[in-house]
């Protein structure tokens, strides 16, 4: 397995608030983002996709968010208990309102993970939640088909739809909350949500401009960004060429081949992150008799060379790792798991004589 990182670059820093960018400046500003994928639809529950994902941070908040050390932060909810084995109970907090203006309830706490339940893209994700119901207006009850650990996991996934603005019928009498996939739907065109962040301007695969929203009830957060311009730039070449050129100031994903450029060039900064992207394989006991063999499969996992993949394939962005989730802010250390080449090929060998010949025929490790 291999964990992937993250390369970002900026040139003028900025902090956007409810998101992390590079505080560097105090006056307000207008940061405009070179991004290599485009919100494909601004309905949530159409696409799961990077590009919609980093949306919904900008245009909505979360219940609970991920810190930068893998704990869970309160959002929309600002706390929460186990009241039995399958129920967990949210308290929400007051004072929210919505771009639109209407206030933030349980309601549509409640509303929203419904239509997340019957979105195509997260249906599965849900399918552990048996109901949601409000308590009152700012209490909320999560019901599990059963005892499910990853609860405050799918939590991060809640990002509360005002339900009142997504209720009804538009004027050609199409249902307002219809999920349609890569369609011109009502949600997929209008948005109001509680991030702070209001769309003013989209046009697809162009740009999304956004506005700071007044009534934002996070006034506590770092923030210097009054606007947003939003720019899809998919090919790396022309995304670090709008960087250097000034045409953005803020881009991501830049491509291995132009790190040096970027960290030579006056007045930029490269940021290198761990990501929390995992690259694995996995061995199909149904399907590959032979991998009901434990011994077979750690054969297998021996033989694969992840210093050599994360060196030479991921061009030495990427590290081994030695599990495929975090342990708080700790990865599992891979030099436990490290072993030098003639040592993968002497337990390979050793292997290969009891199990891998006689299940893959005609297969020789190593050599």
């Amino acid at each position: 397995m291999t964990l992937k990182k993250t390369l970002l670059a900026s040139v003028i820093g900025a902090v956007v608030a409810g998101t992390t960018l590079l505080p560097m400046t105090a006056s307000a500003e207008t940061l405009r983002i070179g991004y290599s994928a485009d919100p494909e639809t601004l309905d949530l529950h159409e696409q799961l996709s990077g590009g919609v994902l980093r949306f919904s941070h900008l245009a909505f908040d979360p219940l609970v968010r991920w810190t930068k050390d893998f704990q869970f932060e309160p959002r929309l909810a600002t706390e929460w208990e186990q009241v039995d084995e399958t129920t967990m109970r949210m308290t929400l907090r007051e004072g929210v309102t919505f771009h639109s203006g209407n206030e933030f309830t349980a309601k549509d706490v409640v509303w929203t993970i419904e239509r997340l339940k019957e979105s195509p893209d997260y249906r599965a994700i849900f399918e552990p939640v048996a109901s949601a119901e409000a308590v009152d207006d700012y209490t909320v009850e999560i019901v599990t088909t059963e005892p499910y650990p990853l609860l405050l996991n799918l939590a991060t996934y809640i990002f509360p739809l005002d339900s009142e603005f997504y209720t009804g019928e538009t004027e050609e009498g199409n249902d307002k909350a219809e999920i349609v996939k890569a369609g011109n739907s009502f949600a997929s065109r209008n948005v109001s949500g509680t991030g702070p962040f209001i769309v003013t301007d989209r046009r697809q695969g162009v740009r999304v401009d956004f506005e700071r929203f007044e009534d934002y009830w996070d006034t506590e957060s770092e923030g210097n960004v009054s606007n947003i311009v939003l720019t899809p730039i998919a090919e790396n070449a022309s995304r670090v060429a709008a960087l250097l050129s000034g045409g953005v100031d803020f881009i991501d994903a830049v491509p291995p081949n132009d790190l040096d450029r970027v960290r030579e060039a006056d007045g930029v900064n490269l940021i290198e992150i761990d990501g929390t992207r995992i690259i694995g394989f996995q061995m199909n006991e149904e399907r590959v008799e032979a991998f009901q063999d434990a011994r077979v499969r750690q054969a297998v996992d021996l033989a694969i060379n992840q210093e050599g993949i994360a060196d030479r394939l991921m061009r030495g962005f990427a590290n081994p790792a030695g599990q495929f989730s975090p342990v708080t802010s700790q990865w599992l250390p891979f030099k436990t798991l490290q072993r030098t080449v003639s040592e993968r090929r002497e337990a390979v060998t050793s292997l290969s004589r009891t199990c891998i010949s006689e299940a893959f025929e005609g297969i020789e490790p190593w050599r």
